[in-house]
């Protein structure tokens, strides 16, 4: 191969390590988010009235609300920026893992015109001797987070349907239960989507 299409296949080796370091870094970001909404969620489900009454001292403090606010509204939305993170989440992260069979793959095709492996940082290199603790945080990022993740939505969805039973049906459990069901769906097909990929 001539050095010009060479060179455009290392430049485009090149682009592909900034774009999946680039959505590392939103994937990072987005588990912030999705962290920050499963804390309320827990919060909110272990003390139930501490909760409500922090967030309506909060409001008055910060906005001079003198009436208690509906916090069920609050519950709604923080269901559904909960979906909404998720789902980002995970869409980055299995583009992020998709990115690096590429990149592997690219890594080869460079050495193979190089006629030695030259370019190995992010394939050979970087898996030999893969390190324990990397084995453990793609073991939490992949695996144990969307757990954790399942095991609070469920906690909280079951907390709201005792709730029910004592005080009835609302259009707000309706709308939670909707967003629970498809924030399960997609834990579920995200972890077999990276199991199946983890098979290939």
């Amino acid at each position: 191969m001539s050095d010009k299409p060479l060179s455009i296949i290392y430049d485009h080796y090149k682009e592909t390590c900034t774009i999946i370091s680039e959505a590392v870094k939103r994937r990072d970001r987005l588990m912030v988010f999705v962290i920050i909404a499963l804390s309320f969620f827990a919060f909110q489900t272990i003390f139930p009235t501490t909760s409500d009454t922090v967030v309506n001292d909060f409001l008055s403090f910060k906005f001079g609300l003198t009436l208690k606010f509906d916090l069920s509204i609050i519950g709604n939305v923080v269901w559904f920026l909960l979906l909404i993170f998720t789902l980002r989440y995970f869409q980055v992260a299995v583009f992020v893992e998709r990115q690096y069979s590429y990149l592997h793959a690219t890594e080869e095709k460079l050495n193979k015109e190089f006629g030695q492996e030259l370019i190995t940082r992010e394939g050979k290199s970087y898996l030999h001797k893969y390190p324990l603790f990397s084995d453990w945080m793609w073991m939490l990022y992949t695996i144990i987070f969307p757990l954790i993740l399942l095991v609070v939505s469920v906690v909280k969805i079951v907390s709201e349907l005792k709730y029910l039973c004592v005080n009835g049906w609302s259009f707000g459990l309706l709308l939670d239960g909707t967003a629970f069901i498809l924030l399960a769906i997609s834990i579920v097909l995200y972890l077999t989507t990276l199991h199946r990929k983890s098979k290939d």
